[in-house]
């Protein structure tokens, strides 16, 4: 029987190396192994709670935020500032004067915005069918409608896009361009508003406008209805949608005299976000527009100013071409814009959701016939509404209308046209 190998043996030497380093190798194997699945697993944790988290932070604290943006931006911290300032009222002026300071900082303003976009609703939605119509080397005005309480539905597809109203940015989604809202030197200053629109907002005047135009890439943007037409948004009306343009010439005429065409925006549901009383709406609105405020009450989800409901959709119409007129035609290119406006809110009422419901141009004339109205008029606090109007200039206007109506919309091909706004305006007289 042959005797074991004695250590120092060459050959038992390198046996034992080889072992050794086969060990050591399935050792670093199994560890190697080990802290990989180790990452998988917390990798796979993470994967899980991450998401878990932000459910859990949606839960918990978009719920403040979005209760925050709706109410600041319909001027809830209106109600908040008399107790305070009565309460504690160095403290408050001292918030008031730092918030002076800060608000016009882009830092600031990015930094809100961020915030309050956070918990806007993501349901809010912006298309842009006519894209194809919208040349890139022209200006155009674009006019928003309706204006709902206060442009509901368009403020909230703003503040979840943070570059929106950027210098560096390109504009609100799928508009292309970038755009100014004009609608009073003041909104530069509102809390929440001015955080949103930044430099890019202000007056409604000619000038505001042309300066916007005069720039490289800026188109002016306004709402014709105005004040006195939140007035008439009320989700109890689900009949009539209201547009306070009957008398508004204004934005036309500027079209015409600077040869701009006008890009409608129709924001359909956003009058239903809200409740809003439906008494004596021909003098609130004619009130609203002398004081440049909305006489309305703001009536959302429970009595507060959560918005009964987020789902709105802009959507963009073709443009109207306001600069083939002249100013003395200024009658007929207002009624043609009305018309075209008409036109593809019927076309695409039914696939936004309003289905059925009849767009009406009302203006300064509006007699009011409610329950509250004629009870004020039989006790003669409200005088009786006379409307006095030519006979004549209505037969010229409508007759402007109905020779232009059937050629209006030739150029869009497969586009079809809803009956005579013309006549349809003789059959209501």
């Amino acid at each position: 029987m042959a005797a074991a190998p004695a250590p120092s043996d060459p050959a038992a030497m390198a046996i034992t190396s080889l072992v050794s380093e086969a060990s050591l190798t399935a050792l670093r194997r199994n560890r190697g192994s080990g802290r990989a699945v180790a990452d998988r697993t917390a990798a796979a944790t993470t994967a899980v709670a991450a998401p878990l988290a932000k459910r859990l932070a949606d839960a918990l604290v978009r719920p403040g935020v979005y209760w925050l943006f709706h109410s600041w931006r319909l001027f809830g911290y209106g109600f908040i500032l008399p107790p305070l300032l009565a309460l504690r009222p160095v403290k408050t002026l001292l918030g008031l004067l730092a918030y002076g300071a800060v608000h016009r900082q882009r830092w600031w303003q990015v930094a809100v915005h961020k915030a309050l976009g956070y918990g806007a609703s993501r349901r809010h939605r912006i298309v842009n069918p006519s894209r194809h119509l919208i040349r890139d080397d022209k200006r155009y005005l674009w006019s928003l409608h309706p204006h709902s309480i206060l442009a509901d539905g368009w403020h909230s597809v703003v503040a979840r896009n943070v570059d929106a109203f950027d210098d560096e940015g390109n504009g609100p989604p799928t508009i292309g361009r970038k755009i100014a809202l004009c609608f009073a030197p003041v909104i530069q200053h509102v809390p929440v508003h001015q955080e949103m629109y930044r430099d890019k907002c202000g007056a409604a005047d000619k000038a505001s406008l042309v300066r916007w135009w005069n720039t490289p890439d800026t188109d002016p943007a306004l709402i014709p209805g105005g004040f006195a037409e939140a007035v008439f948004a009320d989700a109890g009306e689900r009949r009539y949608e209201y547009a306070y343009i009957k008398d508004r010439k204004g934005f036309v005429k500027i079209c015409i005299e600077e040869g701009k065409d006008i890009v409608p925006c129709y924001t359909f549901k956003s009058t239903w976000m809200y409740h809003n009383p439906g008494f004596l709406r021909g003098l609130r609105a004619r009130l609203s527009q002398k004081l440049s405020i909305g006489l309305v009450a703001i009536i959302g989800r429970m009595g507060t100013s959560m918005p009964l409901t987020d789902d709105t959709t802009t959507v963009v119409f073709p443009p109207f071409e306001a600069s083939r007129y002249k100013v003395a035609q200024l009658d007929e290119a207002h009624g043609a814009y009305m018309e075209h406006l008409e036109t593809h809110f019927d076309l695409n009422k039914s696939k936004y959701g309003m289905d059925g419901v009849q767009l009406v141009f009302v203006g300064r004339d509006f007699k009011d016939d409610d329950s509250v109205a004629r009870a004020l008029r039989r006790i003669g606090i409200l005088s009786r509404q006379v409307v006095k109007s030519s006979e004549e200039g209505q037969s010229q206007r409508y007759a402007h209308l109905e020779a232009h109506s059937q050629a209006t919309y030739s150029r869009f091909e497969g586009v079809p046209v809803t009956p005579s706004f013309a006549h349809r305006c003789k059959q209501q007289q």
